[in-house]
């Protein structure tokens, strides 16, 4: 995909669409394609789902998608007041439920174009 395909989604989380553009969290995102979607969907055939491994593997995938998709993030800090940029740094330092809506928006596409900023 190239830079064109970005995607801005600002994502519910609180309030956060209520505030002001300038000072709501916004990510650009490369959104996914339903063959993408699938590979990742097939990885966990064959893993017993409520297991350890189920968990595991799905953290991997999750982590893989959100440090991939998500381009750049603004107007977001981690609780120490560090700045968060990246889908790598949000993954890592982010707060979970921000993490799973994001993930979330990636892999449903009407989600996606409902968060999405309108230019």
């Amino acid at each position: 995909m190239n830079e064109e395909d970005t995607r801005t989604y600002v994502p519910e989380l609180g309030d956060n669409r209520d505030l002001e553009e300038s000072e709501q969290i916004s990510c650009e995102v490369l959104p996914m394609t339903g063959d993408e979607l699938r590979s990742y969907q097939r990885g966990m055939v064959g893993v017993k789902p409520g297991t350890a491994q189920a968990l595991r593997k799905a953290e991997q995938i999750v982590k893989r998608i959100v440090a991939e998709r998500v381009v750049s993030i603004e107007n977001y800090s981690d609780i120490h007041g560090k700045p968060i940029t990246s889908g790598e740094e949000l993954y890592e330092r982010g707060e979970p439920p921000l993490i799973d809506e994001i993930y979330e928006a990636l892999s449903s596409i009407s989600k996606l174009r409902e968060g999405q900023r309108k230019n």
